[in-house]
């Protein structure tokens, strides 16, 4: 999907400066927690992570099927990974910090990177016509799940620890008829996390948005609508890639900002100093 940034250089699929393989982008010593990482997008992330080596790896997600088959293909990929699986909602605080506290413990050190990926999507009804539970599970998830997540997080991060918040474009959008509860509780998402990179100025926070993928429970819902505006769908190995490369300390100076996964990493490097420079770059508030 192309962005309307001054970025001129856009992938649909991944390519060599992000792949998760290059030594520079190595994530060998540390240990990741993602969240919704059993499926979708949060697959490919974690698989991505996998390429890259991580040592230990915890996966958040709400179905055991789903992230016992994830746990298998990861230990294929990097057989020095340890992987530890957790059957959680992130909407359950209790439930999240429990699986939070066990993999800290388990790994007797803090949590180096964190991945934010869980989210949902309601029906595409309108505010009037919308099933007022399924459209407040959207917060439910995207919202409460985060914020739950980030409290759990925070007493065991590492002292510049990394969080990714995988976010979308969707909030940079005008209205499009059934998207009330995504959207708005996107946007509220990329308020909490805003808030959390300036609370924690020793961490890294990089907002994400990872693409537009198929093949995804959302795209059940979407998918009509890529139709109808003749969009045309980005490979979900990207957004894995891409995350990799935004965690690594090439990517650091996008600490605070909100970039397309589809954008070049070799042209975002070039903008470095001037990215530095200008605070608002790449924010909700300007976007260019």
């Amino acid at each position: 999907m192309v962005s309307k940034s001054k970025i001129q250089t856009i992938h649909q699929n991944t390519y060599p400066a992000i792949s998760p393989t290059r030594p520079e982008l190595s994530t060998k010593g540390k240990s990741a927690l993602i969240s919704g990482g059993a499926s979708g997008i949060g697959a490919a992330i974690t698989q991505s992570f996998a390429q890259s080596g991580i040592t230990n790896l915890a996966i958040l997600g709400r179905t055991e099927k789903s992230l016992l088959e994830k746990k298998t293909q990861v230990e294929l990929i990097s057989p020095a990974t340890t992987v530890w699986i957790y059957v959680v909602d992130v909407a359950n605080a209790k439930a999240t910090l429990s699986a939070v506290q066990s993999f800290a413990a388990s790994i007797n050190g803090k949590i180096d990177i964190l991945i934010a990926n869980a989210g949902y999507m309601s029906s595409l009804n309108s505010v009037s016509d919308s099933d007022p539970e399924d459209w407040w599970l959207g917060f439910e998830t995207t919202v409460r799940g985060n914020f739950n997540l980030l409290q759990a997080f925070h007493g065991f991060a590492s002292q510049q620890a990394t969080v990714i918040h995988i976010s979308s474009s969707a909030i940079h959008l005008p209205y499009m008829e059934g998207y009330s509860s995504y959207r708005s509780s996107k946007l509220a998402a990329y308020k909490l996390f805003e808030y959390y990179h300036e609370e924690n100025p020793s961490f890294t926070v990089v907002h994400i948005h990872p693409g537009l993928i198929s093949g995804t429970a959302m795209t059940e819902k979407f998918g009509p609508s890529v139709e109808k505006f003749g969009l045309v769908y980005d490979d979900v190995t990207l957004s894995g890639d891409f995350t990799v490369w935004a965690a690594s300390e090439e990517a650091q100076f996008l600490n605070g900002r909100l970039v397309w996964a589809t954008w070049d990493a070799n042209e975002l490097k070039t903008m470095k100093d001037e990215i530095k420079a200008d605070k608002a770059r790449f924010t909700m508030g300007f976007f260019t």
